[in-house]
C-alpha cells in the first residue's frame, strides 16, 4: 500500500492525532497465543522480542490482509506471521495499531512488526527495517460484469467515460497523463464502491486486496488483477510494491527470523494456496529476485 492511501486510511482505525503511547488502547488491548512448545526446534536462536518468547504485533484493519476482529486477528497476514512465528518457536501476541502509529510503534519498541498489507518503501525504511518481501500489492480493476475490464487499453475500446481512483493512489497520476478528465479522483474507497455499485462512475482503479474483499459477494461487479496486463505508461503495473513486515532498526536476529521464516513459506509451497484461500490472484506470489522498494517521490 502506498503511504499516502495509507494516511487516508487511518482514521477508520483511530484518530489521526492519536499517540503512540495509546496504541493498545484503540479498539481494545492485545491478546495472546497459546503457549509455545517446549520441544520446539527455531528457525533461528535467540531471537531478540519485546517480550522473551513472544511476537508482538500491530494488526492494521485492512482486509483480506488482516484485521483485529476483537482480539482474534484473522486475514492473509495472520495466517503468515502464525507460520513465521511457529517456525521460530515464538508466541504472538496481538494489537490494534493503524498506520498512523504503527511504523513509530515499531520503532520505539511498543510492537515488533506490524500486519496490513505493508509495503516495502525507501521512507519507510528511513524508521525501521524489512525482512524479505513475501507477496506483491497489484491494481485492481473493478467494473460491472456488463463492462469486465481488464487492460488499459480495454479502457479506450470499451468506451468507458469515467474511471474512479483514489486521491494520492499511486497510479493516479499516470492515469491523469493518459486518460485526463475521464479520471475522477475520490478521498477514500467508501465513496468508490458507493458511486461504481450505483452506476455513477464506469470503473474503478483500487488496490487489488482491497477491492477483491469490498466486492466480495456482489455478482454485478467483477474485479480484475490488472497487474496480469502490465502497460508501461502505468508505472504501478509494471512495478507492483512488495509487502512484508517491518521490525525495529537493528534487530537483526528477528530479520534473520523473518527472512527463514518467510523462505520456508515460499520453499513449502504455501504462498500461493494462501493467497488463493482469500480469493486473491496466484500472481501476486510473483516477488522479484532483488527486492523491490518504493522510492520516495519528489
Amino acid at each position: 500500500m502506498k503511504i499516502t492511501r495509507g494516511m487516508k486510511l487511518m482514521a477508520a482505525a483511530c484518530a489521526a492525532l492519536m499517540s503512540v503511547s495509546a496504541l493498545a488502547a484503540c479498539g481494545g488491548g492485545s491478546s495472546s497465543s497459546s503457549a509455545a512448545k517446549s520441544d520446539c526446534t527455531p528457525l533461528v536462536s535467540n531471537i531478540t522480542t519485546i517480550k522473551s518468547g513472544t511476537l508482538t504485533v500491530g494488526v492494521i484493519d485492512q482486509p483480506p490482509y488482516s484485521s483485529y476482529n476483537g482480539g482474534n486477528p484473522k486475514g492473509m497476514d495472520i495466517d503468515f506471521i502464525k507460520s513465521i512465528a511457529d517456525a521460530n518457536c515464538l508466541n504472538v501476541e496481538w494489537q490494534q495499531a493503524s498506520f498512523a502509529n504503527a511504523m513509530q510503534a515499531i520503532a520505539s519498541g511498543q510492537i515488533d512488526t506490524a500486519t496490513g498489507d505493508i509495503n516495502v518503501t525507501e521512507k519507510r525504511e528511513q524508521v525501521v527495517d524489512f525482512p524479505k518481501s513475501i507477496y506483491l500489492e497489484g491494481v485492481g480493476y473493478a467494473s460491472k460484469k456488463s463492462v469486465d475490464i481488464k487492460t488499459i487499453d480495454d479502457i479506450e475500446s470499451k468506451g468507458i467515460k469515467s474511471i474512479g481512483i483514489g486521491d494520492g493512489y499511486g497510479w493516479l497520476e499516470d492515469m491523469k497523463t493518459v486518460f485526463g478528465d475521464k479520471v475522477k479522483t475520490y478521498p477514500s474507497s467508501v465513496e468508490m464502491k458507493q458511486d461504481l455499485e450505483a452506476g455513477r462512475v464506469d470503473m474503478i482503479m483500487e488496490a487489488y486486496g482491497t477491492a477483491v474483499d469490498e466486492f466480495k459477494g456482489n455478482d454485478d461487479i467483477v474485479v480484475e488483477y490488472a497487474n496480469k496486463n502490465p502497460d508501461k505508461r502505468i508505472n504501478s503495473l509494471v512495478e507492483p510494491p512488495e509487502v512484508s513486515y517491518p521490525y525495529t532498526k537493528g534487530n537483526s536476529s528477528l530479520g534473520q527470523a523473518f527472512d527463514k521464516g518467510i523462505e520456508k513459506l515460499i520453499k513449502d509451497d504455501k504462498v500461493k494456496p494462501t493467497l488463493k484461500k482469500y480469493g486473491l490472484d496466484e500472481g501476486l506470489a510473483a516477488i522479484r529476485d532483488k527486492q523491490y522498494v518504493v522510492p520516495i517521490t519528489k
